[in-house]
C-alpha cells in the first residue's frame, strides 16, 4: 500500500511537471543553467567542497571536509555492516520459525530498500558516499541551475520593458484610448445606419472612413467628422543648437506612431464587433456584448507600455537595468538581493508618459450622418455597459471624469468634514502620505521602503543643514563678542554679538538633544531601512549553505536507514527524501521570497496611503488634534511602513521553510535568524546617546550598580 501511494505521488509530480517541460524547462535546461562560469553559489560550493561539486561521480581533487568526510563513511559503513548483518540473521531465524520468506508486513521490496542503503553507503573513491553525492548534486545541480531560470526569466522580462508590479494608466491616456473608441464606434454606427437605410437604392451620403496612419488619424465622410487622433510633433527647442550631442528623441516618437496604430486597430475592430453584438441583441436577441471598458483600458495599457519601454532605452546601456541583466547572467541568483532597488524602480512610469499621450478630436455631427438613431442607441448602451463594467484597475489608480467608475466613486477625502474645522487632520494626512520617492503625479502606487528612505535622506540633510547654520551663527556670535568693537560696544550699549552668543549657548542642549535624535531617525531611515531586503537575503544565503553541510552530512544516516529496518523504516527515511527536496527547492524558493515581498510591500504602502486617511478622520472625529497628536499619528504611520518592511522582505529567508513544512518536514535552524534585529538594535543603540547631549547634566543612578538597567 505504501509502495502504491508512493507511486502515485510520483505520478501527481510527473504530471504537474508538464507545463515546465511544455515550457522548455527539462533537466538539461536546469544544467545549464547551473553550469555558469561565474556562478556565485556554485563558486561557494566549490570553496567549501571542493571540484566534487562540479564533477559529483568523477575523482577530483581532495579537500579537508572530503577527507573528513571519508573518515566518517568508513566507520558508519563498518557499523551498518555489523547492524544489517545482526538484523538479517534475526529475521532469517523468525521467517524459519514462521515457515515464510518475508516476515508480516514485509515484502520484495525490503530486501532491495536494504542493499540500495548499504551501497550508498559506501565511501567512494573520492571519499564520498553516494548519499552524499545525490544530496550535492541535488544543490549544485537542481537547485542552483532551476533558481537561475527564475533570475535570468525576471532579468529578461524587466530588460524587456515589463515592471515588478501592475502600474496604473494615467488619466489622459485613459481619455485618448476612449476618445479613439468612441470614434470607431461613431463610425461604425453611422455606417450600419446608412447601410440600413439605402439597402434598396444607392447611398446619397458618404460612408465614415478612417485616413491616415503612421500616428495620424481622422474619421469622416468629408461632411461629417466622427474624430481624430495624432501624435504631435515633437518640437525642437532652442537649446538644442547649443550642444554638441543632443539626446535624439526619435525612438520615442516612433514608438508613440507605432503605439497608436496598435491602439487603433485594436478599438476599430472592438467598435465593430460592439456594434455587430448590438444590432444582434436588438433584432434578434442573440449574442453578447463585449466589455468595451475592459478594452479601452487594456489598450491605454499597451500604449503607455510601449512608450515608457522607448523611454528607459534612451539611455539603457548606461542605466543600472543593463548592469542589472549582466550582473544576474554573470553571477546567478546568488546576487539577485543586491539588486533591489533597481528591480522596484525599473521601467517605472514618469510623468513623459502622461505628456506622450496623443491628441483627439471628439465627434463633430453637424454634416450628413444619416438620421442618427442608431448613433444614439449604441453611445446609450455603451455608456451603460462602461458603467456596470467588471473592470478592475490596479491598485492606486486616479479615477479620471469620463471613467465609468467616476460616477460611483468616493474620495477617501470626504471623510473631513471641514478643512476650517480639522486643519491639522489634513495637514497630517498630507505629511503622512505624500507620494514621496515617486516620478509619476498619476499613480498612487507607493514603495513604503523607497518613500522611507527619501525621508531619512531630507531628514540628515535638514539636520545637517541646521548643525551647520547654527555653528557658524555661534561663531560669528563669538567672534563679534570677541572683537575690538564688540568691546566698545560692550561698554557703551548693549553688544548684540554677545546677547546672540548667550542666547544659543543656553539654547544649545535642547538643540544638540533635538539634532541628535533627527540623526538616528534619519540614520536608521536612510541608511538600515534599505539594507533590509539584502539582510534577510544574506540570512536566506547562510541558511542555504548551511542546508548544504547538513545534507552532506546526514546522507549517510539516510542510507543507514534502509538497512534491515522494521516496519517503521519508511517512517524514519521519510525525512531524508523531504530534505533533498528541500536542498532543490530551497534556492527557487528563495527568488521567489524575493519578489513575493517587493510586491507585497507595494500593495501595502499604497494600501496604508489610501486607509490612513479614513483612520485618522474616524480616531479624531471630534478632535481638533493638536501639534503633539499629529506627531504621534505621524510616529504611527512611520512605524507602521517600517515594520512592515522588515517583516515581509523576511519572506526572502522564511518562505522555503514553509513551503517544506508542507511536505512533512521541519524548518531549517536559521543560524542568522536574530541579525536583522540585532543591526536594528545598533542604529537603535545611536538614538540613545542623544540623552548625553552636551551641556545636559548626567544624573548618575542611586542604589544602584546598573548603568541604565544593564550591566
Amino acid at each position: 500500500m505504501k509502495l502504491l501511494k508512493q507511486l502515485q505521488a510520483a505520478a501527481l509530480l510527473c504530471a504537474a511537471s508538464c507545463p515546465a517541460f511544455a515550457d522548455g524547462v527539462d533537466y538539461q535546461t536546469i544544467s545549464d543553467a547551473a553550469q555558469k562560469t561565474g556562478d556565485l553559489s556554485r563558486q561557494a560550493l566549490v570553496m567549501i567542497f571542493g571540484d566534487v561539486v562540479t564533477s559529483p561521480f568523477q575523482p577530483g581533487q581532495a579537500t579537508l571536509i572530503g577527507s573528513l568526510f571519508a573518515v566518517l563513511n568508513g566507520v558508519l559503513c563498518t557499523v551498518a555492516l555489523v547492524w544489517f548483518l545482526v538484523v538479517t540473521l534475526k529475521t532469517l531465524f523468525k521467517g524459519g520459525q514462521d515457515g515464510k520468506v518475508f516476515s508480516a508486513g514485509r515484502t520484495m521490496l525490503h530486501p532491495l530498500m536494504s542493499f540500495a542503503g548499504f551501497i550508498t553507503l559506501i565511501p567512494t573513491a573520492s571519499g564520498w558516499s553516494l548519499s552524499q553525492l545525490v544530496m550535492l548534486w541535488a544543490a549544485s545541480t537542481m537547485g542552483v541551475g532551476s533558481a537561475n531560470i527564475l533570475t535570468d526569466k525576471a532579468a529578461d522580462m524587466i530588460s524587456s520593458g515589463m515592471s515588478l508590479v501592475v502600474q496604473p494608466t494615467a488619466p489622459s491616456t485613459r481619455s485618448a484610448a476612449r476618445a479613439v473608441f468612441e470614434m470607431n464606434l461613431c463610425k461604425y454606427a453611422t455606417n450600419r445606419e446608412l447601410a440600413m437605410l439605402y439597402q434598396d437604392g444607392q447611398a446619397r451620403t458618404a460612408q465614415m472612413t478612417t485616413k491616415g496612419g503612421n500616428g495620424d488619424y481622422t474619421t469622416g465622410n468629408g461632411s461629417a467628422v466622427c474624430g481624430s487622433a495624432r501624435i504631435p510633433q515633437p518640437s525642437t527647442s532652442v537649446f538644442d543648437g547649443l550642444f554638441s550631442t543632443p539626446v535624439s528623441t526619435d525612438s520615442v516618437t516612433n514608438a508613440e506612431r507605432g503605439a497608436l496604430d496598435t491602439m487603433q486597430s485594436t478599438l476599430d475592430a472592438a467598435a465593430s464587433t460592439f456594434v455587430d453584438a448590438y444590432l444582434s441583441r436588438r433584432d434578434q436577441d442573440t449574442g453578447t456584448l463585449v466589455d468595451a471598458e475592459t478594452t479601452i483600458q487594456n489598450a491605454a495599457a499597451a500604449y503607455e507600455t510601449t512608450v515608457n519601454q522607448a523611454l528607459n532605452q534612451l539611455n539603457y546601456k548606461d542605466s543600472l537595468q543593463s548592469q542589472l541583466t549582466t550582473q544576474l547572467k554573470t553571477y546567478g541568483w546568488l546576487s539577485l538581493g543586491a539588486w533591489y532597488h533597481t528591480f522596484a524602480t525599473a521601467n517605472s512610469k514618469t510623468n513623459a508618459v502622461a505628456n506622450a499621450t496623443p491628441v483627439t478630436t471628439g465627434p463633430s455631427l453637424q454634416g450628413e450622418t444619416g438620421t442618427g438613431d442608431l448613433y444614439h442607441q449604441v453611445f446609450t448602451a455603451y455608456r451603460s455597459q462602461v458603467q456596470n463594467s467588471s473592470y478592475t484597475a490596479p491598485l492606486g489608480t486616479q479615477t479620471s471624469s469620463d471613467d465609468g467608475a467616476a460616477l460611483n466613486a468616493t474620495d477617501p477625502d470626504a471623510v473631513f468634514i471641514s478643512f476650517y474645522k480639522n486643519p491639522m487632520q489634513r495637514i497630517t494626512k498630507a505629511i503622512a502620505t505624500g507620494e514621496i520617492g515617486t516620478d509619476a503625479d498619476f499613480s498612487h502606487q507607493v514603495n513604503p521602503l523607497i518613500k522611507m528612505q527619501t525621508i531619512g535622506d531630507y531628514t540628515l540633510l535638514g539636520a545637517e543643514t541646521a548643525m551647520t547654520t547654527w555653528t557658524l551663527t555661534l561663531a560669528a556670535a563669538s567672534t563679534a563678542d570677541n572683537s575690538v568693537m564688540g568691546k566698545i560696544g560692550g561698554l557703551l550699549f548693549i553688544n548684540p554679538g554677545a546677547v546672540i552668543k548667550d542666547v544659543l549657548t543656553e539654547l544649545s542642549p535642547p538643540f544638540y538633544f533635538v539634532m541628535l535624535l533627527l540623526f538616528a531617525v534619519g540614520f536608521s531611515l536612510a541608511v538600515f531601512l534599505p539594507a533590509v531586503p539584502f539582510l534577510y537575503w544574506m540570512v536566506g544565503v547562510f541558511n542555504w549553505l548551511v542546508s548544504v553541510m547538513v545534507g552532506c552530512a546526514a546522507g549517510p544516516m539516510w542510507s543507514a536507514t534502509h538497512l534491515g529496518a522494521e516496519e517503521d523504516k519508511g517512517s524514519r527515511s521519510a525525512y531524508g527524501y523531504i530534505f533533498l527536496i528541500d536542498m532543490m527547492l530551497r534556492p527557487s524558493l528563495m527568488v521567489l521570497g524575493f519578489f513575493f515581498a517587493s510586491v507585497a510591500v507595494m500593495a501595502g504602502g499604497t494600501l496604508l496611503n489610501i486607509l490612513f486617511a479614513p483612520a485618522l478622520a474616524n480616531a479624531n472625529t471630534d478632535s481638533i488634534i493638536g501639534l503633539v497628536k499629529m506627531i504621534g499619528w505621524l510616529m504611527i504611520y512611520a512605524r507602521i511602513a517600517t515594520f512592515g518592511v522588515t517583516r515581509v522582505f523576511g519572506l526572502q529567508a522564511t518562505l522555503a521553510d514553509y513551503v517544506i513544512t508542507f511536505l512533512g518536514g521541519a524548518g531549517m535552524a536559521g543560524i542568522m535568524g536574530g541579525m536583522v534585529d540585532d543591526v536594528k538594535g545598533m542604529f537603535a543603540a545611536a538614538g540613545g546617546g542623544s540623552r548625553r547631549a552636551p551641556g545636559l547634566q548626567n544624573v548618575p543612578n542611586r542604589g544602584s550598580d546598573k548603568e541604565d538597567g544593564v550591566k
